[in-house]
């Protein structure tokens, strides 16, 4: 049986001279690169659903052994496939996925040089393919905007009636960003929250098929969460704790005077608390009066 003719070498050019006087000699020399592909070898086949039938527009996808990606082709409408010319490798790895099916995945394999290797498909239908997905960011109200990392998204359904069900909850990243998958068409709520943020609600509304619906959201800081609670405990020279003792908190003016703001008593434990208090310096004075 005769061999396939290959080229040696890459067909090559040489460069351009001129010939203008009669009898005129001149020289063309050209060196010759050898053909990469000469070892090169083929992989081909066929992908199909469960029922036999070619799946068109099917992508083919070869990785090392890694999974680094090195190339990748389309079905044509009859679910067939070549990858040539394709460098001889000891591992390769070989998936194939089509809209609305699983991603599929043959054994690994080798080329050797000047090989074909013949690698099909049978597609599954995957279940969740007609389910959506709501993808969101969430950032602040500042100059410039900043992602708002560790938000709670509580997502509900509203049903027919109006009424609310929490079906899945999350948190943003790092960079504001969280998901929501495999949810059917319908009407939901995204309740969104932060510390230190004004909660916000958004609807969103799935009506199609396979949606990607995007939410982008905005959250105002809180004027109240910028103030914070000052705690402590009262004890005695022996560190026993002083119930209901009297405790007076002082804001510490630019001048270093002192001004009263709040006072309040300390529990059984010795314990006080002052809540909401502005952002600035303080310090307390505490007693307790008794009848002599």
């Amino acid at each position: 049986m005769a061999g396939v003719i290959q080229d040696q070498y890459e067909l090559g050019q040489s460069i351009k001279k001129s010939l203008s006087e009669l009898g005129q000699e001149i020289r063309l020399d050209l060196s010759l690169k050898p053909n990469p592909n000469l070892e090169a070898g083929t992989i081909f086949g066929t992908v199909k659903d469960t029922q036999g039938n070619p799946i068109s527009g099917a992508t083919i996808k070869i990785m090392d052994r890694d999974h680094n990606p090195l190339a990748h082709t389309v079905t044509g409408p009859d679910g067939s496939y070549i990858i040539s010319p394709f460098p001889p490798g000891p591992e390769y790895h070989i998936y194939a996925k089509a809209d609305g099916y699983l991603l599929a995945e043959q054994l690994p394999f080798a080329l050797l040089p000047r090989q074909q290797v013949e690698k099909n498909f049978i597609l599954t239908r995957d279940p969740d393919a007609l389910l959506s997905i709501i993808a969101g960011e969430v950032m602040d109200n500042q100059t410039p905007p900043r992602a708002v990392k560790g938000a709670i998204i509580n997502l509900y359904q509203v049903d027919e009636l109006g009424h609310e069900t929490l079906i899945a909850v999350t948190y943003t990243n790092e960079f504001g960003q969280f998901t929501f998958r495999d949810l059917q068409k319908g009407n939901y709520i995204i309740r969104i929250s932060g510390l230190g943020y004004i909660p916000v609600a958004i609807s969103v509304v799935i009506s199609a098929d396979s949606t990607i619906a995007k939410v982008m959201a905005t959250l105002n800081v809180d004027p109240q969460a910028s103030k914070g609670t000052i705690s402590g405990v009262i004890t005695d020279n022996n560190n026993v704790p002083i119930l209901d003792a009297d405790v007076v908190l002082y804001r510490v003016e630019a001048d270093g005077s002192l001004t009263p703001i709040a006072v309040t008593r300390t529990n059984d434990e010795g314990v006080y608390l002052f809540t909401k208090v502005p952002q600035g310096e303080y310090k307390i004075k505490s007693t307790k009066s008794i009848t002599i």
